[in-house]
C-alpha cells in the first residue's frame, strides 16, 4: 500500500475530529514539520488547545503517543506501528506526485475552515439580498475578475438583470449610474483593492442599495462599506492563492437563491434550456 503523509492521515479521520482537535489538524496541515521541531507544549500554545487535546490527536492518528509521533519524526521513522507510515517534512519540499496530494489537502482545509467560520445569520441575509434585488451588480477587478465573470454566469440563469463591474470598453461610472435603491451589490475583494472598488462600494451605499463583499479570511474587508461580509479561506501551497472556496460560497450563494427564487428561477432556467435546443436544431 502506498505511504500516507500526514495530511492524507488527517484527512481519513478529520470528520472524528473535535473541534479544538482540527484546530491541530489545521496547524499540521500548513506547518507538517513542527512535529519534530516542537514540544507538545509549544504546539498546543500555537493551535490554542490543551496539551490533553494534543496528546489525544496523535492517538487518533494512530500513535501510542505524541512523544511517539515525535521521536519517530526527527529520526525519519514514520511508521506508527499500525502499517500507516506518516511523513513530516515541509510540504513545499515535496515534488511530483506527491504534491497533487498536499495541494487537495491543503483546498479542503479552506473550505472546511471557510464553511466553519461563516455566520450562518450572515450567508441567510446575503442570500436574501441577492434574491429580492431589482438589479445584482457584480463587481471584481484584477485577479477577482475571472470569480466575478463565474457568479454573474451562474446568477444570469436564474435573474435577469446582472450588471457585470468592470465591463471592456466601457466607463464605470457611466455603468453605474444606474444603481438604484432596490438594487444589491456582490463585490469580490480577495487580496488587493484598488481605489475604484471602494469608490463604487461608497456610491452603493450612498444610492441605499444593499452590499455583500466576498474577501479572503486574513483582510479587514470594509465593514463600513459592507452589510454583509463573507470571508474565505484561500491559503495556497506556494505562489498563488486558493479559489476553491471562493468559487464553492459562490456556487452556494447562486444556489441558495434560486431556491428561494422558486418557482420564477425554474422557469427562466426552462427558457434558456429551450432557446438551446431551438438553436441547436436549427445549425
Amino acid at each position: 500500500m502506498e505511504p500516507a503523509r500526514l495530511s492524507e492521515r488527517i484527512l481519513e479521520v478529520f470528520d472524528d475530529l473535535t473541534r479544538a482537535e482540527r484546530l491541530l489538524a489545521d496547524h499540521f496541515l500548513e506547518s507538517p514539520d513542527s512535529l519534530a521541531m516542537h514540544t507538545a507544549e509549544q504546539l498546543s500554545e500555537m493551535a490554542g488547545v490543551s496539551k490533553a487535546t494534543t496528546a489525544r490527536f496523535f492517538k487518533r492518528l494512530g500513535f501510542p503517543s505524541f512523544k511517539t509521533a515525535q521521536r519517530m519524526a526527527r529520526a525519519g521513522d514514520t511508521d506508527t506501528g499500525q502499517g500507516k507510515r506518516v511523513f513530516s517534512e515541509p510540504i513545499q519540499r515535496r515534488t511530483g506526485r506527491g504534491d497533487l496530494a498536499d495541494h487537495l489537502a491543503s483546498d479542503v482545509q479552506n473550505l472546511i475552515r471557510t464553511i466553519e467560520g461563516i455566520r450562518s445569520d450572515d450567508l441567510n441575509m446575503a442570500v436574501l439580498n441577492l434574491a429580492r434585488a431589482e438589479k445584482i451588480w457584480v463587481v471584481g477587478f484584477g485577479d477577482n475578475y475571472p470569480l466575478a465573470h463565474f457568479a454573474r454566469a451562474q446568477l444570469i440563469k436564474i435573474k435577469p438583470d446582472i450588471r457585470m463591474i468592470p465591463i471592456g470598453g466601457f466607463s464605470v461610472p457611466e455603468e453605474f449610474a444606474s444603481i438604484r435603491t432596490a438594487d444589491t451589490v456582490l463585490a469580490l475583494a480577495i487580496g488587493r483593492r484598488s481605489r475604484t472598488f471602494r469608490s463604487i462600494l461608497q456610491s452603493a451605499m450612498l444610492a441605499g442599495a444593499q452590499t455583500i463583499t466576498l474577501t479572503d479570511h486574513v483582510s479587514a474587508g470594509n465593514p463600513e462599506l459592507a452589510h454583509v461580509t463573507l470571508r474565505c479561506r484561500t491559503n495556497g501551497l506556494s505562489y498563488f492563492d486558493s479559489v476553491a472556496a471562493p468559487v464553492s460560497v459562490i456556487t452556494y450563494l447562486c444556489m441558495a437563491v434560486a431556491q428561494r427564487i422558486g418557482q420564477t428561477a425554474v422557469e427562466r432556467l426552462r427558457y434558456i434550456d429551450s432557446i438551446h435546443t431551438e438553436w441547436d436544431d436549427a445549425g
